[in-house]
């Protein structure tokens, strides 16, 4: 039963309504009428007198409202009287039936205005989609649809005005619209070749990241396009999302003081705050603060403070600060910091401070510190400091310091310090301080186990020693400064010892074929146990003398220094500190002598 009163109230809700439209259409009888009519430069009184005759009715209506004198040229044929009536009185009144009278009265205004149209080639006749009408007083715009047409909404009826059309390939146009009669156009305008430049087609449009094209659709971008030189400022604006704002489309083309963006913004630019819950996209420069809970896009330079939640990219240069939960990156140059929590990019250099979670990389020339828990690069010359969790590299010359984990890399010219498991310089003129050093050339120091100097030296001796008889040293980096790792061993039933331990010297030229070496390294002792082994620490010179090229006697006096926790050797092992040389003891488990060492050294390099 429940259906079926609600189907009898639907029933009869549809009876009701048929019988309520009934009076409307048999109260526009005389209007619906159909009349052929022809008017050549008539008055308008006569022609509706001529409508009256042919309908059979009369009207009435305020003369000083209609106007009657004046003159009118038109045709229509098989058309109702409403129709009729519009085209002869520009849609400008309404009308009411009553018995045989038809009343005319002004239509009550509208509080917009509509202007249509079209927009043609003028050489081909074709009609020209994607092209831009707008008004720079009222900030209104449109857009062509593939026909060439537009509509474009006007809040005020003020007359006259200037309607602009722009489109990329084409000339600027501008039409005068002097009253509400011309609301229906036919615009003509003209190709234009115009050479395009690149960088300030890129810099101007900020529609060449993919998140400008992600987030602002293509009409939006067309527009920007083609009234891109045209700009105004404004103290606010508001909206929800690109286009949907106080300032519509045009929104593009105004720089504002303060902005404030719901979802996200689509701006000239900011000459004061801007606010996005999601993001900020400028075509322009921004200037003091820039703050979105996602990310911002700005196609100008930056001078403030940007931050934002995931990324902030900037298409020229900035001068502040820019903080971003995972990227930032930016076009041009950097004076300031820049933080974010995975990397910063800056093409450019920077002049100041790139703090970053995983990795730094600039362009060019750069000074200040870059400091990364993974790798920070510089493109070009860099002076400051480099603080990398694993690599740093510059590609051009570095004064200044390269602290890493891993390894540091100075492609041309080191002056400073490199500090890293492995470093390599080109050109070291400073210090090298790591495991494995390399350098092609170098007038500075590296210190640590191995170190290769392409254009260096290096040298494998043999040599024997009041320590062991028999002892092997390999020697790596350069005459003015090497290390050295060596080992040895004893021989004879009671004379056994094993020696092995690293060093570094210098050696001082005193003549082409002489020279005096003097080296300081640390030996180890394995005297039939790893328990307290002993050390000696041993101070060694000795005059250099070049029998070859390649080949080099040397011999020298030596002061070693023993640290021995050991009460005796084990059987077959040699004593220590040796009985056969003055001893000097300095406590109960060191003591000290004076001893010798005699060698001959194979040498390699091409700078010897």
């Amino acid at each position: 039963m429940k259906y079926i009163f609600r189907l009898f109230k639907v029933v009869a809700l549809a009876i009701l309504f048929m019988v309520g439209a009934l009076p409307l259409c048999f109260a526009q009888k005389l209007l619906n009428q159909k009349i052929s009519i022809t008017a050549n430069r008539q008055p308008v009184s006569e022609v509706l007198q001529t409508i009256s005759q042919k309908g059979g009715f009369y009207f009435s209506y305020n003369s000083t409202e209609v106007p009657g004198d004046s003159l009118v040229t038109f045709f229509a044929k098989d058309q109702s009287v409403k129709n009729v009536l519009n085209l002869l009185l520009k849609g400008n009144f309404q009308y009411k039936e009553t018995d045989e009278y038809i009343i005319l009265q002004r239509a009550a205004e509208e509080k917009f205005i509509y202007i249509t149209g079209r927009i043609f080639d003028s050489e081909t006749g074709n009609a020209v989609d994607y092209a831009s009408v707008y008004s720079k007083v009222y900030l209104l715009s449109s857009l062509t649809e593939d026909d060439g047409s537009f509509r474009l909404k006007l809040k005020e009826r003020v007359f006259p005005f200037t309607l602009n059309i722009s489109k990329v390939g084409y000339a600027d146009t501008s039409v005068l619209i002097q009253s509400e009669r011309n609301i229906d156009l036919r615009i003509n305008i003209h190709p234009q070749a115009i050479d395009l430049d690149e960088v300030l087609v890129y810099n101007a449009a900020g529609d060449h990241t993919w998140l400008a094209r992600l987030f602002v659709n293509s009409r939006l971008r067309a527009q920007s396009k083609n009234i891109g030189r045209f700009f105004v400022s404004l103290p606010y604006q508001a909206s929800l999302t690109p286009g949907l704002g106080t300032h519509g489309r045009m929104s593009s083309q105004v720089t504002n003081k303060v902005s404030v963006n719901l979802m996200g913004g689509y701006t000239a630019g900011v000459n004061g705050l801007e606010l996005a819950g999601w993001f900020n996209i400028s075509k322009k420069n921004v200037r003091y603060v820039q703050l979105a809970g996602v990310f911002n896009v700005v196609s100008g330079h930056v001078e403030g403070l940007q931050m934002a939640g995931v990324h902030n990219h900037v298409l020229d240069s900035l001068v502040g600060v820019q903080a971003s939960g995972f990227g930032n990156i930016i076009a041009k140059n950097l004076k300031g910091i820049q933080i974010s929590g995975f990397f910063n990019k800056t093409s450019g250099g920077f002049h100041g401070v790139q703090l970053a979670g995983a990795a730094n990389l600039t362009g060019q020339d750069s000074r200040g510190l870059q400091a990364s828990a993974i790798i920070n690069r510089a493109g070009g010359n860099y002076n400051g400091t480099q603080l990398g969790g694993a690599v740093n590299i510059v590609k051009k010359d570095i004064s200044g310091v390269q602290i890493a984990g891993l390894g540091n890399v100075g492609r041309r010219e080191v002056s400073g310090l490199q500090l890293g498991s492995v470093n390599y310089a080109k050109n070291l003129k400073g210090i090298q301080i790591g495991i494995v050093n390399i350098a092609d050339s170098s007038s500075g120091y590296s210190i640590g186990i191995f170190n290769f100097i392409k254009n260096g030296t290096g040298s494998v001796s043999v040599f024997t020693n009041d320590i062991v008889p028999f002892n092997i040293a390999w020697k790596t980096g350069s005459h003015k400064f090497y290390s050295i790792l060596m080992a040895g061993s004893g021989i004879g039933h009671q004379e056994k010892a094993y020696t092995f331990g690293l060093g570094f010297g210098k050696e001082f030229r005193l003549g082409r074929a002489l020279g005096l070496v003097t080296e300081i390294s640390s030996q180890n002792l394995y005297l039939g146990s790893w328990e307290n082994a002993p050390v000696i620490n041993r101070l060694q010179t000795a005059l250099n003398l070049s029998l070859s090229k390649r080949l080099s006697l040397s011999a020298g006096p030596s002061f070693s220094l023993l640290h021995n926790k050991q009460v005796e050797a084990k059987a077959g092992f040699k004593q220590f500190p040796p009985s056969s040389y003055a001893i000097f003891s300095t406590g109960k488990t060191t003591s000290s002598w004076l001893g010798w060492q005699v060698g001959i050294s194979w040498n390699y390099g091409s700078s010897l």
